[in-house]
């Protein structure tokens, strides 16, 4: 009788075991209560400070396309020998209007 009672509460014991960790209950993993826990202003006010400039973005645009313009003839009087001085600088300029712009882009997505 005593084995049984025994056997009965290891088996028990070993369920309970198994069992127990993959309880989460019934709110979750708490992950996601954080997130509307926030108040609502603080969600909005970082997003607006990620948000870039649009007078700055348009002047950068219009900087990066003006630059860009400026490319083809550059690269064809390469073709006839002559290399333009400052060619070099406006190509870094160009990229790193570029990469600018695209980080912007990114940080104004949702």
């Amino acid at each position: 009788m005593n084995t049984i009672r025994l056997s009965t509460f290891v088996l028990l014991l070993l369920v309970c075991s198994v069992a127990c960790p993959q309880y989460q209950g019934p709110v979750g993993n708490g992950h996601k209560r954080k997130r509307w826990a926030e108040p609502p202003d603080q969600r909005n006010a970082t997003r607006l400070s990620n948000m870039p400039d649009p007078q700055e973005l348009k002047k950068d645009a219009d900087e990066l396309a003006k630059l860009s313009q400026t490319i083809p003839a550059d690269v064809e009087a390469i073709s006839r020998g002559l290399v333009s001085s400052n060619l070099n600088e406006r190509l870094k300029r160009i990229e790193k209007l570029s990469k600018k712009l695209r980080d912007a882009v990114e940080r104004s997505k949702p």
